[in-house]
C-alpha cells in the first residue's frame, strides 16, 4: 500500500485493487484471503483486481449481500486517510520501546494477608523476585473497584482500589517500591464501558438525563431491542429497563454498559480519570478494547451474513468506528500526552495497516497496540482445538518487523489472560514443553 497516495472514494464501481490503498480495505482483504491460503496482494492481479465491488454479491454466492456491501463501502469511506509515514532514518528513542513487561493477574499472583485472594501487598512483597527476572515493568489486570462480573473489567469506581486487593495506600506503597527498583507500573484501564453499578449508570436509571447521555439509552418497547447487535458474551447486546422504558447497550456482559464517547462531557470525565492515576505516578495504561469506542451514528442493524461468519453481529459498526482516531487524539492530548507515559491499546479485529493508523508517531494517537493476528492460524480462533502452525507466527511477525515503518513500534507477545497457552497449542505433549518454550 502506497502511503503517499490520497484516500480513494469507494463505490460499487470501484475495482478491488483500490482496496489496497485503504488501511481498512487492505486488512479486511488480507484477513479474508488468508483463510484461503492467499494474501491481499492477489488483488494486484490484472483480472482479479479489475473486478468491481458491485460484483461481489453475485460472485461471492451469498457471502456478501447488497446490505453488507453498502456497509463495507460506507466504512471504507468513513475512515480518514493514512497520510505518509516515515520509512527512513532511525527509530525515535522512548523508554517503553526497550521494556520487558510482566503481566500480573493480582487475584492469583500472591495472597499476602492469607484471605484466599491475591492482593497488592503480595505484589509488593515479590518485587525483588520480579526484578531478578530482568523485567522493566509490570502490567496489572484491573485493580479498580468492581463487582467482578468480568474479573474487574466492569469498573464500579475508577478512583478506588478493589477492596479484595487492598487500599490506595497499598497501591502507593507498591508504586513507590516498584519505582525504587526501576520497575514501571502499567495499569489496565477500561474506557469503553463501566459497571452497571457505577454511580453514573445508577443515576441514569434514576432518571437523570445528564447521565443517561453518558451511555447508549434508547426508548423502546420491552420486546423490541433497538437493533440486532449481539454481545461478545452471547445474546442481545441490549438490556431493557422497565422503570424508565429504555434499552441500554452492552457489548460485553449484561453488567458492562457501553459508554457514549459521542458525549464530550463523558469524554472529559474519562480524561480526568486518566489524569488522576497519572498524577499518582502511574507510568502508563493498557487500554481495554479501546478500538471499539466509536459506534456508527444511529446504531444500524448488523449484517446477518457477517454475524454468522464471525459470531458477533453488528461488529462492522464499531470495530474501527468513524470517530475512533479523533477520540484517541483527544484522549492523548488531554491525558497521557501531557506526561512521560506509555499506552498500549487492545484492538481486537484490526490488522497491521489499521494498527499503523493507530500508532504512527505522526498521528498522535496510541504508542502501540496488541495485535492478535499471530495468535491463531487463519480460519481458527482461540476456542478451537487444533495444533498451531508456527510457520504462521513466523509469517506474521516477520511482516510486522519489516513492514511496520520507522513511525510505528510493535509489541511482541505470545499469550495473555484472554488466550490459551501457546506451548499447548503448538503441541500439548509434555515431552516437547521445554523445547517449544525455548524457541
Amino acid at each position: 500500500m502506497n502511503k503517499n497516495e490520497s484516500k480513494p472514494i469507494f463505490s460499487r464501481k470501484t475495482p478491488l485493487r483500490e482496496l489496497l490503498k485503504s488501511p481498512v480495505g487492505y486488512d479486511i482483504a488480507e484477513r479474508l484471503l488468508n483463510t484461503f491460503g492467499k494474501n491481499a496482494t492477489l488483488l494486484n492481479n490484472k483480472i482479479i483486481g479489475g473486478i468491481r465491488l458491485g460484483a461481489l454479491p453475485r460472485l461471492s454466492k451469498g457471502m456478501v449481500d447488497e446490505a453488507l456491501l453498502d456497509t463495507i463501502i460506507n466504512m471504507l469511506n468513513s475512515v480518514e486517510a493514512m497520510g505518509p509515514l516515515r520509512t527512513e532514518g532511525e527509530y525515535l528513542p522512548a523508554w517503553w520501546k526497550e521494556m520487558v513487561v510482566y503481566q500480573i493477574y493480582p487475584r492469583s499472583f500472591c495472597d499476602y494477608d492469607g484471605d484466599g485472594v491475591g492482593d497488592l501487598a503480595g505484589i509488593t512483597a515479590n518485587l525483588d523476585y520480579l526484578a531478578e527476572l530482568g523485567i522493566n515493568a509490570i502490567w496489572m489486570s484491573p485493580i479498580c473497584d468492581s463487582p467482578n462480573d468480568d474479573n474487574g473489567y466492569d469498573i464500579r469506581d475508577y478512583r478506588k482500589i478493589m477492596a479484595e486487593f487492598g487500599t490506595m495506600e497499598d497501591f502507593r506503597c507498591l508504586l513507590a517500591e516498584a519505582h525504587r527498583r526501576g520497575i514501571r507500573v502499567i495499569m489496565d484501564m477500561v474506557l469503553n464501558h463501566s459497571s452497571d453499578e457505577h454511580e453514573w449508570f445508577q443515576r441514569a436509571l434514576a432518571g437523570e438525563k445528564k447521565y443517561q447521555d453518558y451511555y447508549y439509552f434508547v426508548d423502546g418497547e420491552p420486546d423490541t431491542p433497538p437493533n440486532n447487535w449481539l454481545s461478545f458474551f452471547s445474546g442481545s447486546a441490549w438490556n431493557y429497563y422497565p422503570e424508565i422504558g429504555k434499552w441500554a447497550l452492552h457489548s460485553f456482559s449484561k453488567k458492562q454498559m457501553d459508554l457514549n464517547w459521542e458525549n464530550p462531557e463523558l469524554r472529559e470525565e474519562l480524561f480526568d480519570i486518566m489524569r488522576f492515576w497519572l498524577d499518582e505516578g502511574v507510568d502508563g495504561f493498557r487500554l481495554d478494547v479501546i478500538s471499539i469506542i466509536s459506534k456508527t451514528k444511529g446504531l444500524p442493524d448488523g449484517s446477518d451474513i457477517l454475524g454468522s461468519m464471525l459470531g458477533f453481529r453488528g461488529i462492522e459498526h464499531y470495530f474501527f468506528g468513524p470517530r475512533l482516531h479523533e477520540f484517541l487524539r483527544e484522549l492523548r492530548a488531554n491525558s497521557f500526552g501531557r506526561y512521560d507515559a506509555f499506552t498500549v491499546g487492545e484492538t481486537p479485529g484490526t490488522g497491521m495497516h489499521m494498527n499503523q493508523m493507530l500508532t504512527a508517531e505522526e498521528r498522535g494517537e496510541l504508542d502501540t497496540v496488541l495485535c492478535f493476528d499471530h495468535l491463531d492460524c487463519p480460519g481458527k480462533n482461540k476456542y478451537d482445538n487444533y495444533l498451531y502452525d508456527l510457520r504462521w507466527m513466523k509469517k506474521v511477525l516477520t511482516a510486522q518487523q519489516i513492514d511496520y515503518t520507522k513511525s510505528c513500534w510493535n509489541v511482541l507477545f505470545f499469550e495473555n489472560h484472554d488466550n490459551p497457552r501457546m506451548i499447548s497449542k503448538v503441541n500439548p505433549d509434555p515431552a516437547y514443553r521445554d523445547a517449544i518454550g525455548k524457541l
